[in-house]
């Protein structure tokens, strides 16, 4: 996206912007006979002010899946934020906060200006952003400031929920900047880190990770079903999620899993890889494997097997995030293992064998028993504790609906997802 683009946006919805005006501790905002909402999968909560902006009433629902609702105002209430007036729905009447969780999807205009703002940035890394015509994810920029620094934007705005500067200058010019606050021009870092993995060392099987700076592994599997798997890397991108990833080579081999891997791989400060073998097959036992052709052995698989599946899918994952190293992690299918098993692993140079501690079943559909998205949040955040490690897939049914729900909580409750190398280090 061009800076004439992004300033010609600005430009044009810019005209629609109406200036508040404070009534009784509410500031009301344009009156909108219709406003388009997207209320994310999970616990949403609606609340009644009075005209002093008190809470006068309050209802909380939980939705197992995202619902498109309806609001007829969007306002600025007195020292709380900005909220939208529900029309349909469970909510219908309750005001709901405007968030990643809660918004009008797209751009709302909340600002521009005739001359440019300064928005400043502290020490860090940022990731810009450009969206395309309906205001998903485009392409990205990232860049890391070892000194404090400063950027002109020609307006902030909302998009899905969170606050952005349209930056005019410098190294992220036509580049859109996530901001602290819709009214803090203040540039927000990468808070996580993707650092470069631990030595090999000697071998170790991992469930839960090291406790002590409040982090959670988000992790995720790629053996089988790859909907909505570039989605799901779309929005961990916007959420600035780090992640860890466990590809099998198979799965990355198709055009699907060629894509996503590009865009893991195009994004080293916020992901990493690891190794879920070639064919998935099972290395213990024998048997199953993906796809259905793969050439699992039907019983314990040879030393020889068990190294040549993870070599093999090595130099695929590498090819195809361009040069990611997954070793020393993997991950064995099915959660399969034995010491025999383990000690193949590691004479390919694959000491680090993660479990997890929490499981999602989100591979399962709901029509088979499987958890909705609702479901799916709530459990990781009702167990989540500082270095679980969370096993999801990227061919999860109603992984991608969870996911604003879960990151957003987590964060609440002071949990930072972070990939395994930051909580091992």
């Amino acid at each position: 996206m061009s800076n004439g683009f992004v300033m010609r946006r600005l430009a044009l919805l810019s005209m629609a912007v109406v200036a508040a005006t404070v009534v009784l501790g509410v500031a009301a905002s344009a009156a909108a006979a219709s406003l388009p909402v997207r209320l994310e999968a999970g616990p949403q909560t609606g609340y009644t002010f009075s005209s002093t902006a008190t809470v006068v009433t309050s209802k909380t629902v939980s939705l197992p899946k995202p619902a498109n609702v309806g609001a007829d105002d969007r306002r600025w209430i007195a020292g709380r934020g900005v909220y939208l007036r529900i029309t349909s729905g469970d909510l219908t009447g309750y005001y709901v906060r405007e968030s990643s969780v809660a918004y009008v999807p797209g751009r709302v205009t909340t600002a521009s200006y005739a001359t440019p703002a300064t928005v400043t940035f502290a020490p860090g890394t940022y990731l810009g952003y450009t969206f395309d015509t309906g205001w998903r994810l485009g392409t990205t920029k990232k860049a890391t400031l070892a000194t404090a620094s400063t950027a002109l934007t020609s307006g902030r705005s909302m998009i899905n929920g969170r606050p952005y500067a349209a930056i005019v200058s410098g190294t992220w010019s036509g580049y859109w900047l996530p901001i602290v606050s819709p009214t803090v021009l203040a540039a927000s870092s990468i808070s996580c880190a993707s650092p470069a993995k631990i030595a090999a060392g000697s071998e170790h099987v991992y469930r839960a990770l090291p406790a002590g700076n409040s982090e959670i592994a988000l992790t995720f599997d790629m053996g089988g079903r790859l909907d909505p798997g570039l989605d799901i890397v779309r929005r961990l991108i916007v959420d600035r999620a780090c992640t860890t990833f466990f590809p099998t080579g198979a799965m990355t081999a198709t055009t699907a899993g060629k894509a996503i891997l590009a865009l893991i791989g195009a994004h080293p400060e916020l992901f990493e890889l690891g190794n879920h073998t070639n064919h998935h097959c099972n290395l213990r036992d024998g048997g199953a494997g993906s796809p259905t052709t793969a050439p699992c052995p039907t019983t314990a698989p040879t030393a020889a097997f068990i190294q040549a599946e993870l070599k093999d899918a090595a130099a695929i994952l590498r090819s195809a995030s361009g040069g990611m190293e997954p070793a020393p992690y993997w991950r064995p299918p099915y959660g399969t293992y034995d010491t025999r098993v383990l000690d193949a692993a590691a004479a390919a140079g694959y000491t680090k064998t993660f479990m997890w501690s929490i499981d999602a079943i989100d591979w399962r559909p709901v029509s088979d028993g499987g958890p909705t998205a609702a479901q799916i949040a709530d459990k990781v955040v009702a167990n989540a504790v500082d270095g679980s490690d969370v096993l999801m897939h990227l061919g999860g049914w109603n992984t991608l609906d969870a996911l604003p729900s879960m990151i957003s909580r987590l964060r609440a409750h002071g949990l930072k997802p972070s990939t395994i190398s930051a909580i091992l280090r």
